[in-house]
Formats: C-alpha cells, structure tokens, sequence
C-alpha cells in the first residue's frame, strides 16, 4: 500500500508549489486588466521569477528521484 501512495507522496509538493506558482501568474494577468496594473507586478513578479523555476526545478529532481529509486 505504501508503494501506491509512493509517487504522490514525492511530487505533492513540487506540484502544489507549481500550482501556487500558476495561480499567482493567473492573479498577475487579471490584475493587469484593472486600475490595480501595479499590484500585478507584485504577484506576478515573484511568481515568475522565483516560484516557478524553484518548482520546475524540485519537481524535476523528484521525477528523476523516483526514476532512479524505482530501477
């Protein structure tokens, strides 16, 4: 049972990580839409820039992980 659970267990995090990523891009581009266009760049700037390759960089270290744990 635990070997199921195994993969999400090492990629939920990377992955929420992403998604937090995601969704901060999402808030940037409807901020930019509105009066608000300054506060687009602060949640969008650090989403960019850090969030997203932090967590494409630990979700590739956890595929890879997986990969050559399971060989």
């Amino acid at each position: 049972m635990s070997g199921r659970s195994d993969p999400w267990r090492s990629l939920r995090w990377p992955l929420l990580l992403l998604g937090v990523a995601i969704l901060g891009v999402l808030i940037a581009v409807v901020l930019d839409r509105t009066p608000q266009r300054e506060y687009a760049l602060v949640i969008g700037g650090p989403a960019l820039t850090v969030l997203l390759p932090i967590g494409l960089g630990w979700l590739l270290i956890a595929v890879l992980a997986r990969a050559r744990r399971n060989r």
